[in-house]
């Protein structure tokens, strides 16, 4: 029984150990893995047992458009998916969404001032 057949979902994106991985419904439709193989995950197969993992080269940025389009993907293909929540939203991934700060007030650029 996988983690997906657990939630009741045909796709599980979790994280365990620094880890992010996919997993699948045990029966969920062939088309299901190549599908996600072509969003960059790679599959790993032991035993009969079939998951997904998120590249470690992936930065959280990365990673959260790859859940957002594997998101739409799985559901337009009539399919379930769940996101564990923390997956994604970290420090880094909110600082980078950030806009950029306006100057603070009074701040201008550096001038020489002109003694009279």
């Amino acid at each position: 029984m996988s983690l997906a057949d657990a939630h009741d979902t045909d796709v599980r994106i979790h994280h365990r150990d620094g880890t992010i991985f996919a997993d699948t419904r045990t029966g969920a439709p062939e088309a299901l893995l190549p599908l996600l193989d072509s969003l960059g995950l790679e599959r790993h197969q032991v035993s009969g047992d079939v998951w997904h993992q998120v590249p470690e080269t992936m930065d959280e940025i990365a990673v959260k458009n790859l859940v957002d389009l594997a998101e739409a993907l799985v559901t337009a293909a009539g399919l379930s998916i769940e996101v564990d929540p923390g997956v994604v939203g970290g420090s880094a991934y909110r600082a980078a969404l950030a806009p950029a700060r306006p100057p603070t007030a009074g701040a201008s650029p550096s001038r020489p001032s002109r003694a009279r």
